[in-house]
């Protein structure tokens, strides 16, 4: 065999510059850390589509089944106006309480009403309907209600009256069950409505319903007239009479006080003491203006007061004593003071100071007599103010009694007065026949079924169903552990993953996928083990590892595919492959690529045959295969061998690649030793169909035994939920082949 060299499996520095990083093919998952997104959503309902369709079906098919067997139902409608108060025909206010624009309790209390079981009942009396088969007809069956009846029927101790009422009852009930009140928004209109098999029944009911509605509501309204009347009625005599008794205690206690009309005296009185009110208080300002002119005299003196120095006659005297004095000083000049002339004007101006000081005098009299004539009329009025103060208190305290009688009287008056015109108001109000609700809309006897409705029933399940379906689906997604992508992967066992294979389905079951590669290169699965391969390049510093061991939680997920795929990528990009298959419980190499298997990987290790011996060459030029050989009794003792070893590393030596197709992990040893050995494992997962628990279990299990777990490889992406379309399972019975049987019994070389 034909040596290549070592960098053949390896990459040159420009084309690791070209390899992308993404290693998913195109159409892959969207694998981030950030959680389901819309498309991870949309692709749980693709996979689970038929799911949902089914349930969809059983759906339908279910409301279809249902609505036939229901019993058509019919349905009449009336519609009523419900204003908050009647028409105002006279200007009284009527017995029932007025409601407020801003009450929202008044609607709903007719609603209410309106489904009420006093109702109820008035319709039913007044239709008969304690006695029509068709309505009694309508009352569904029900296993409790019979066991009551049943009870009751047997019961000696109930009465026949007991039986009346639980029967009316249960009609009430009935009638109210099939009864409909829907308000229409923003308006003051109500629709009642009455469901029934029979359709004249239906109108009959719903008619009789709103009449009876009607009724009632004037009914109360005349009752609670009747009784505010009787209610004055006997008010107004006990007030009659409180009001003739107070008139009469008044009357007597003016007698016996001798009062005439205490209103008029008390008056007089009052004017009075207002007008001395008023004359004190402008002899106040006079007393004020007397007593400052008085004070600023005794103060100032004669030359300091205004009244003296503005007094005409004393300017006047003043002037001419003036003039006298300037003649006698200049006759001083001519003649001696004894001289006549000038003793005469010494007199004259002698006799105009004294009369000067006479003048003034007068003036100060006068200011002193003015404030004390103020000073005396102040205190007299002063007094006469208390006097009438007096007056007044004094007929005040005489008239305490007569004013608490008289105010009884006023206020028994009053009340006899409203009660009386309160009275003949609600009797007036009593005879208007005004109501707050009328009918719009009679209704009719229906021409159609209202329900069952099929199309809107099969609306109804169909949107049921689909929700139904999804919710079916996210819940078969919840509780299905399967692997389906690279994230599940790397979350579960922290394992990256080197490759995504997608699903391929083959048009004849005999068809070899492997093979696939060399008849398609440029196929997807061809480009997605390219991918692999280059991830397994990238793996160590040095490039692929020298012995990759490949093998799988579980028998049937695609290892041995995935060698044979492998080897053959390798093979292409131009390396010496060896091809070992290892799994010495159920081989399947050689069915794969139609090989013998009467010699292999047995008879070398039990000795007695060369390596290159049993090595057979491929399919395609480089890539050579060592099958199993006959199966032994003791396929991990032979494994475990140093024989084993010895030939992993002759191998390394004449061969750039070596591909071991090892069994699965779980439940066999030989796995573990071959992992033991390999430089480096390849766990192979089977997309939908490997276990979550499967695939942690044997990660665990090759860590353990120490294996260079390198990662893993997601087969059979995009699939419904099995493989490839064509049949791959193991059958591990280690001694399936006939024991008792020598010429059955494997030979195997010694």
């Amino acid at each position: 065999m034909s040596k290549h060299p070592r960098n053949a499996l390896t990459l040159s520095e420009e084309e690791r510059e070209l390899y992308l990083y993404d290693r998913l093919p195109a159409g892959g998952t969207d694998e981030e850390d950030g959680g389901l997104k819309l498309k991870d959503y949309w692709l749980v309902i693709v996979r689970h589509k038929f799911t949902i369709i089914l349930f969809m079906l059983i759906a339908l098919v279910a409301s279809a089944i249902a609505t036939s067997l229901q019993t058509p139902i019919y349905r009449s409608s009336v519609k009523l106006q419900i204003d908050r108060e009647a028409a105002r025909v006279v200007n009284f206010e009527g017995v029932t309480p007025r409601e407020a624009a801003y009450s929202f309790d008044f609607y709903e209390t007719q609603y209410q009403l309106l489904k009420s079981r006093g109702l109820a009942k008035r319709v039913i009396e007044q239709l008969g309907l304690e006695s029509s088969a068709q309505f009694k007809a309508e009352e569904k069956s029900s296993f409790f209600r019979d066991i009551k009846r049943f009870l009751s029927g047997d019961s000696n101790n109930k009465s026949g009256n007991t039986e009346t009422t639980n029967s009316t009852r249960g009609l009430e009930n009935l009638l109210l069950a099939n009864l409909t009140v829907s308000p229409i928004k923003n308006s003051r209109l109500v629709v009642v409505s009455y469901d029934s098999p029979n359709p004249e029944l239906a109108a009959k009911v719903v008619n009789a319903l709103a009449k009876s509605f009607i009724d009632t509501t004037m009914e109360r309204r005349f009752e609670n007239s009747s009784y505010a009347k009787n209610f004055l009625s006997d008010r107004i005599k006990q007030v009659r009479a409180n009001l003739e008794e107070s008139e009469r205690k008044l009357v007597e206690y003016a007698g016996e006080r001798e009062i005439v009309d205490m209103d008029s005296k008390q008056g007089i009185l009052m004017q009075k003491l207002e007008a001395v009110n008023s004359r004190l208080t402008e002899v106040e300002a006079e007393r004020i203006k007397a007593e400052s002119r008085f004070q600023e005299l005794k103060a100032n003196g004669a030359d300091g007061s205004d009244r003296i120095t503005d007094n005409e006659v004393i300017q006047s005297y003043k002037e001419r004593l003036a003039e006298l004095e300037g003649e006698y000083q200049n006759n001083l000049q001519i003649f001696k003071p004894a001289y006549p002339k000038m003793q005469r004007l010494l007199g004259q101006i002698e006799e105009l100071k004294r009369k000067i000081a006479d003048e003034s005098a007068g003036v100060q009299s006068s200011i002193r007599s003015e404030y004390q004539a103020a000073v005396r009329e102040q205190a007299m009025l002063q007094s006469r103010m208390a006097d009438i103060k007096g007056q007044i208190l004094e007929l005040q305290r005489k008239s305490t009694d007569y004013q608490a009688l008289k105010r009884d009287v006023e206020t028994n008056r009053e009340l006899y007065d409203g009660l009386l015109q309160r009275i003949k108001e609600v009797g007036v109000a009593a005879g208007v026949g005004a109501n707050n609700i009328s009918i719009i809309d009679k209704g009719e006897v229906p021409g159609a079924a209202y329900k069952p409705n099929l199309k809107r029933n099969l609306q109804i399940a169909l949107i049921i169903g689909l929700m139904g379906g999804i919710g079916l689906a996210f819940l078969f997604e919840h509780l299905d552990d399967t692997i389906k992508s690279t994230v599940d992967i790397e979350k579960l066992t922290e394992l990256p993953a080197l490759g995504v294979i997608p699903e391929v389905r083959l048009r004849n079951d005999m068809d070899s996928i492997a093979l696939k590669i060399l008849e398609e290169p440029k196929s997807a699965i061809a480009e997605a083990y390219r991918s692999c391969r280059t991830s397994l390049s990238f793996s160590s510093p040095s490039g692929s590892p020298d012995v990759v061991h490949i093998t799988s939680s579980m028998a049937g997920e695609g290892k041995t595919t995935s060698a044979i795929s492998l080897a053959l990528i390798y093979v292409q990009a131009g390396a010496n492959v060896l091809l070992v298959d290892a799994d010495l419980r159920n081989p399947s190499l050689h069915n794969e690529l139609g090989l013998a298997n009467d010699s292999g990987l047995t008879n070398y290790l039990v000795g007695g045959v060369k390596a290159s011996e049993v090595i057979q060459s491929g399919v395609i030029e480089g890539l050579y295969l060592l099958t199993t050989g006959p199966l032994p009794p003791n396929p991990a003792e032979l494994l475990g061998s140093g024989r084993m070893m010895d030939f992993l590393g002759t191998a390394t030596e004449k061969f750039d690649l070596v591909i071991i197709d090892g069994p699965p992990v779980l439940g066999l040893a030989d796995a573990l030793i071959l992992a033991n050995m390999a430089s480096a494992t390849l766990v192979v997962v089977d997309a939908g169909v490997t276990r979550a628990g499967a695939l942690k279990g044997a990660v665990q299990r090759l860590r353990q035994a120490r294996a260079n777990v390198l990662g893993a490889l997601l087969v059979k992406y995009g699939q419904g939920h099995s493989g490839y379309g064509y049949d791959y399972q193991y059958d591990y019975n280690y001694y399936s082949y006939a024991v008792d049987d020598a010429e059955d019994q494997p030979k195997l070389a010694s």
